[in-house]
């Protein structure tokens, strides 16, 4: 696993305390442990012994793993952790573009909001069945949420727009997320490489 990470590269970090990812920075690795630099307003979410998820995107895919936060250093804005190097997983970039998403959110037009049912969803975009009659041109505004109850906001642009099949009046629209925060954005990534090792280890 070692092998997988490098200096100054970005890794995201899931503390105990939050329902979120909060990004840092490698600044060195010597042996199963790993310094950190985290943000000062993220400081105070890590504590000595605690376990954090921690996950990053590699070459071939996703590197997820749970180290132990070993010193915390307040002053140069440092987290040590430590490692198991025989315990991580490595998923593929074609295993998580997609996972299954069966929620209801809402999205907007110019003058009504409709509720949508899911189908799936990736870090890039999603797709639902709609009443909407959405146009491919226009990006509409949609809330929605993963497993938590903290709201994700941003635009949806569609790209192809179906009819279902059937009787239904329903349309399936594909598209993508636009003015996605970063940290929306890993939590979705997080959410489905979640989703997939819980398929996977079944």
């Amino acid at each position: 696993m070692k092998k997988l990470l490098k200096l100054e590269q970005k890794i995201s970090m899931v503390p105990q305390d939050i329902k979120g990812a909060l990004s840092s920075k490698i600044k060195k690795i010597m042996g199963s442990c790993i310094d950190l630099e985290v943000k000062d307003a993220d400081m105070p979410y890590y504590k000595k012994g605690d376990t954090v998820e921690m996950f990053t995107i590699v070459d071939d895919g996703m590197l997820y793993f749970k180290p132990v936060v070993k010193e915390i250093d307040d002053l140069n804005k440092v987290i040590k952790v430590e490692f198991n190097r025989e315990k991580y997983e490595l998923l593929q970039r074609r295993e998580f573009t997609r996972i299954d998403f069966q929620k209801e959110f809402t999205l907007k037009d110019d003058t009504k909001e409709y509720v949508c049912e899911g189908i799936d969803i990736g870090a890039g975009g999603m797709k639902f069945a709609t009443e909407a009659s959405l146009n491919t041109s226009q990006d509409y505004p949609i809330e929605f949420t993963l497993e938590g109850s903290i709201p994700i906001q941003c635009f949806f642009k569609p790209i192809r727009v179906d009819r279902e099949k059937g009787k239904s009046t329903k349309n399936i629209v594909s598209g993508r997320f636009i003015a996605l925060k970063n940290i929306d954005k890993i939590a979705i990534v997080q959410f489905c490489f979640k989703k997939q090792m819980e398929s996977t280890n079944k």
